[in-house]
């Protein structure tokens, strides 16, 4: 239960931060995003890559795609003042590499990846949908999130004895 109290009060602190110093946290997120593309960028390439004797096709494809993904992640880490134009695109990027990786799984996954494929298309479309805010202004973006994690602060605070 304290623990729950605890993380809440991050949550509430990570949040004021993201309103307050909305380029640094915009910049964290460029990082964040990048870190994410990069992990499942490494995790696509190597499933495309051991695949290759049960679908040569989809595997071809997905271990491209994840190399791309990978190059894309690294730019987001390392480049951020780089690639600069891409910082309101971001979303709308991971957003199409969600969707697409998830049409990959889709066509060519087992059973048990469909799941996790339709979750991915689902929220590869939820992504694309942010990226309406965040395109026009990176900045607002972080906002939103800021008060998001107040708001999950609060009511995490507020509902931690449930737990």
């Amino acid at each position: 239960m304290e623990s729950n109290k605890i993380l809440a009060i991050i949550s509430i602190i990570i949040g004021l931060i993201f309103i307050i110093f909305p380029i640094f946290s915009a910049n964290l997120i460029s990082i964040l995003i990048g870190a994410a593309v990069l992990i499942f960028g490494i995790g696509l390439a190597y499933t495309g890559i051991i695949s290759k004797d049960i679908s040569p096709a989809i595997s071809t494809v997905s271990a491209i795609f994840g190399i791309v993904m990978i190059i894309l992640g690294l730019a987001f880490i390392f480049g951020t003042n780089a690639i600069s134009f891409l910082v309101g695109l971001q979303f709308y990027i991971v957003g199409f590499m969600l969707i697409i990786a998830s049409v990959i799984g889709l066509l060519g996954g087992a059973e048990i990846n469909k799941t996790g494929s339709l979750v991915g298309l689902v929220l590869g479309i939820v992504i694309l949908f942010i990226a309406v805010f965040a395109a026009n202004n990176p900045i607002l973006i972080t906002i939103i999130l800021g008060i998001a994690l107040i708001a999950h602060g609060i009511v995490g605070y507020l509902h931690a004895d449930e737990y």
